[in-house]
């Protein structure tokens, strides 16, 4: 019982390994250079151990994607964490998982990098497994109060978070807020605090 412990153990830290190595492989080369062996001798691991613990490349992304490598408010962890909720504490849940996406995506280039591969390429894939990730989030936080559209507008206001993000890494300004300064940013997230918190109301 205890080896199967330690070989379970093993088996976790290397598939965390090979999941970083994701990132890190993008962030310095791009998503045209994301490979099973450039993964693989990034992570020091096998290439076969990619294969046993993903199936494909494609296996490999979409479980980036269901990952806190990826934004942490696609982990499980951050799921798993989120408390029941009365409906008064809806709009503050939902404002901070706004937030911190929206942080999330300013800090990891790789991330942004990887939607941009996404759109490019069409793959339906790395979608599919965020809004099974949303449809999760959504059913724990529920419905705003005085509100019966609350993933639509989660839809929305990630799609913007979206553009603005990636628009970072090649505008200076989006109208006239910056987006290549924290003032900038912090108008932004005023904005997503009032239109969830005026919607509630």
């Amino acid at each position: 019982m205890k080896i199967e412990k330690i070989k379970k153990r093993d088996r976790e830290r290397t598939k965390s390994k090979i999941l970083k190595a994701v990132g890190d492989v993008i962030e310095q080369h791009g998503t045209e250079k994301v490979g099973v062996n450039l993964i693989a001798r990034t992570a020091g691991v096998n290439k076969v151990l990619i294969y046993r613990y993903f199936e494909s490349v494609d296996g490999l992304m979409e479980q980036y994607v269901r990952s806190g490598e990826y934004t942490s408010t696609s982990s499980t962890d951050y799921i798993d964490n989120i408390p029941t909720l009365s409906p008064e504490e809806r709009a503050e849940a939902l404002n901070s998982l706004m937030q911190t996406f929206m942080k999330d995506l300013r800090e990891r280039k790789a991330t942004r990098d990887l939607l941009r591969w996404e759109i490019g390429t069409g793959k339906s894939m790395l979608s599919d497994a965020r809004n099974q990730t949303a449809h999760k989030i959504l059913s724990k936080i529920g419905e705003l109060p005085n509100f019966n559209d609350t993933s639509a507008l989660v839809s929305f206001l990630s799609a913007g978070i979206y553009f603005l993000t990636i628009s970072t890494d090649y505008r200076q300004k989006m109208g006239d807020v910056d987006l290549q300064s924290d003032d900038g940013w912090k108008r932004i997230e005023r904005i997503i605090e009032h239109i969830i918190t005026d919607i509630r109301n």
